[in-house]
């Protein structure tokens, strides 16, 4: 603890309790949050990088505001962010560790988000699902015939269900009256740092409705056409919300009234969304698992539906932008999501490219993989945008999502 350390690839992101303002250390690998007093955040913790010493850390503050008896305040803002296991040292590695074991050898995925995200009872989680369908910015209730028009695909949020239930429900109406799939190849977002472009996992996905059956046999077959090893980064399936929220509503549809497996795989950017970032690697790689998905797709002999499982733009003060979020500022981001999505509709995926990066990708558009993949592998004709939604929260910070169908 001489040289604290941060571990890396938390999220951080500023909070405001009762006026004060503190920076939120989450791990996506455990629930526990820590809250740090922004001041405390700039001046001490900052530095815990790893390369200053609680004795360099007192000197800054000292250079800085003259004061130099705050080892006591160093040692609470370590003491809190080690109970959380938030600091790189051997109590974290040995409890990521046992996670990471422990997530190997499970043949299921549990749910991470029953209890949290939504109801943990399924008659509840019922009950909380069809509220989505039937609210003022619901689809209403899906038919219960199926004409199953040949759709191809959706792309339907992966906000919290509590911000954004009504806008999955109008994907899943969608489903429900014109899908005839037995397979979803879900194509999710993975939140978290990973070394491959692509995560697969063969686990069972768990819901309050009982458990998802993944096709075990298309995944063989899928990795067996890729020299890299997809399933190396598998670990981040296991907290990652993006193909579980997907898994729920699937399985809220169709209950035990219709077999159905789903392809679990999560899209990682790595710049991908900047070329002038992707390495030649990253460039192979994306090849490569278009061309094997492809060819796995067209050797299936299963009816197939694709879902990307998506958010669009995160700006405000949460993810770094100082503008104020008022009413001329959220047209303008719907117009720019909106025109961005033309070019989804039309299936355009290089124009789809350029609108993301005219600007540096500045919205922060982080659906850009998933969607991107969608668009290079789907056999449709035509998409259309179904319902588009943003989300505010009290850090004038807004996440912004849609839902897209395509035939």
């Amino acid at each position: 603890m001489e040289n604290p350390k941060l571990r890396q690839q938390l999220d951080a992101f500023p909070h405001e309790v009762s006026g004060e303002q503190y920076v939120c250390f989450r791990d996506p690998f455990n629930t526990r949050n820590s809250f740090v007093p922004r001041a405390v955040f700039d001046n001490i913790v900052y530095y815990f990088d790893g390369n200053h010493s609680i004795t360099d850390i007192q000197k800054i503050y000292t250079q800085r505001f003259g004061e130099s008896d705050i080892q006591d305040m160093i040692k609470q803002a370590i003491a809190e962010l080690d109970k959380n296991l938030l600091l790189d040292n051997t109590r974290s590695r040995d409890f990521i560790k046992k996670l990471k074991d422990d997530f190997r050898n499970s043949t299921i995925r549990k749910d991470a988000h029953a209890g949290t995200a939504y109801e943990a009872d399924k008659d509840k989680l019922k009950v909380q699902l069809d509220g989505f369908f039937t609210s003022a910015e619901g689809p209403g209730m899906p038919s219960e015939l199926n004409q199953a028009n040949g759709l191809k695909g959706v792309i339907a949020p992966h906000i919290d269900l509590g911000c954004g239930g009504p806008c999955f429900a109008w994907a899943y109406k969608e489903i429900a009256e014109s899908s005839d799939a037995e397979l979803f190849i879900i194509l999710g977002i993975a939140h978290t740092g990973t070394n491959n472009l692509f995560v697969l996992t063969d686990k069972t996905f768990e819901t309050p409705f009982g458990n998802v059956e993944t096709d075990k046999d298309f995944l063989d077959s899928l990795h067996k056409k890729s020299k890299t090893d997809y399933f190396e980064d598998e670990f981040v399936h296991r907290d990652e919300h993006s193909i579980g929220f997907q898994a729920v509503f699937l399985k809220y549809l169709y209950g035990q009234e219709k077999n159905f497996n789903i392809v679990p795989i999560l899209c990682s950017s790595l710049g991908e969304a900047d070329k002038n970032e992707t390495s030649d690697r990253q460039t192979y790689q994306f090849k490569e698992f278009v061309s094997s998905l492809k060819e796995a797709i067209k050797e299936s002999k299963k009816k197939i539906c694709i879902i990307a499982s998506v958010d669009l733009a995160h700006v405000g003060s949460r993810f770094g932008d100082t503008e104020l979020q008022d009413d001329a500022y959220l047209d303008t981001l719907r117009s720019d999501d909106t025109d961005m999505l033309k070019y989804v509709e039309n299936l355009d995926a290089e124009g789809f490219y350029n609108s993301v990066q005219k600007d540096h990708n500045s919205r922060k558009v982080c659906g850009y993989p998933a969607i991107n993949t969608m668009l290079n592998i789907i056999d449709a004709s035509e998409g259309k945008l179904l319902k588009y939604s943003q989300y505010a929260d009290e850090t004038n910070s807004t996440v912004s999502f849609a839902s897209m169908s395509f035939y």
